[in-house]
């Protein structure tokens, strides 16, 4: 990857460590953040030994305005150029509508799409005077099938399909290329214990491919969007979810 440092948000997370290894994998000089800065160096040893020098941390909360600003200018002034921006850090939070408090409410806006807003708005400049440019977006299946209690998740996913689209018109012309992935059900460490077994099955028998996503899934799409390969696709969300948007 000779254009530049790709930038990945929520690094730290079972989609974001799938992401930066298959970047890796890739060729890719990868800049982790992630919020957690005390789990980094146990993260590490998680990512094969043959990737360490690829990768580059540093703390963030993207829903700091002034630490993402701040973040930007550390970059240019080391002469590092971003060429890609994966915006992968999201959380959930869940509620009744006439149970949801408002700090839950505003967490989960501010990290999914605010966060998102914030990134592209501090990295996309450059890549525009480049006249190159990769960004991907995680939305969810929830932005068009939501399930019970997710007021502000699948609000704030479907806000990123739309931020995804009218940011692409706005940078097309620059070489600049904006997609955002929807998964579905997805498998990952942190569901460890959380799910048992049986629930996992019986959630892997309402996917149409009859079992559940997994990270690596995902991760191989973002690379995908990131490359040449990828240069004429814009605006689009891409669906990897087993088929479980086509029922509905």
């Amino acid at each position: 990857m000779s254009r530049g440092h790709t930038i990945l948000t929520g690094a730290l997370g079972g989609l974001g460590t799938a992401t930066a290894k298959a970047l890796c994998a890739a060729g890719h000089q990868v800049i982790a953040t992630d919020r957690r800065r005390e789990d980094y160096t146990p993260w590490l040893e998680t990512v094969p030994r043959e990737f360490h020098s690829q990768i580059s941390f540093f703390p963030l909360d993207v829903t700091k305005e002034e630490a993402v600003n701040e973040l930007a200018g550390t970059l240019r002034a080391r002469g590092i150029h971003v060429a890609h921006l994966i915006n992968n850090a999201g959380i959930q939070g869940a509620a009744k509508p006439w149970e949801m408090d408002s700090k839950t409410w505003h967490r989960v806006m501010n990290v999914n799409i605010t966060g998102t807003f914030y990134m592209t708005r501090a990295f996309s400049e450059a890549m525009v005077n480049k006249g190159y440019g990769r960004i991907v977006n995680v939305a969810s299946l929830y932005a068009y099938h939501p399930g019970k209690g997710q007021g502000p998740y699948a609000a704030a996913k479907a806000a990123i399909t739309g931020f995804t689209r009218s940011t692409a018109l706005d940078l097309a012309k620059y070489g600049v290329t904006v997609n955002d992935i929807a998964p579905g059900i997805i498998w990952h460490d942190r569901l460890e214990g959380v799910i048992a077994g049986t629930e996992l099955q019986d959630l892997g028998k309402s996917v149409p491919m009859g079992r559940v996503g997994k990270p690596d899934e995902i991760a191989a799409t973002m690379v995908f969007l990131t490359s040449e390969g990828a240069s004429y696709i814009t605006g689009q969300t891409i669906h990897v979810n087993g088929g479980l948007y086509l029922p509905g």
